[in-house]
């Protein structure tokens, strides 16, 4: 099978991003209405709210540090914030693909970034061809 190059910029998904927020306060607050004793409350809270940086972190906008990447074949590239060129990438193998989501893991020499990609971040035919190419992949 012959695959065609795909280049990935996703916009930016605030609401994304805000639902993000609300989910992680939640988290935060269920010990506490649980009537969790308090050293577990505090303990739970804060796991909710530290986690809350590595999902901001994955999602497409000004605050994500993966601004674009490339696929050719087997071979990924990817372009981070404040870099001029393209670094080369791998897959990471907890990447996954739903029907309305993609969770896009990449290793880029010892750093990993990824995005959550809703269907609204990328235009339906570019979503389609990565979906097709992650599940070919992983």
């Amino acid at each position: 099978m012959k695959s065609s190059a795909l280049s990935i910029e996703p916009c930016d998904q605030p609401r994304l991003a805000a639902a993000a927020l609300i989910l992680h306060l939640c988290a935060a607050a269920f010990p506490w209405i649980a009537r969790c004793p308090p050293w577990l409350g505090a303990i739970l809270s804060l796991v909710a709210l530290g986690g809350l940086a590595a999902t901001l972190s994955r999602v497409p906008g000004p605050h994500c540090r993966l601004r674009r990447v490339e696929c050719h074949g087997n071979s990924w590239r990817a372009m981070l914030d404040g870099d001029t060129s393209h670094a080369a990438a791998q897959l990471a193998a907890d990447t996954r693909v739903y029907a309305g989501l993609i969770v896009l893991n990449l290793r880029v020499g010892r750093r990993r970034v990824g995005w959550l990609l809703p269907r609204q971040s990328l235009g339906p035919t570019q979503f389609r061809q990565l979906k097709a190419r992650l599940r070919m992949a992983c």
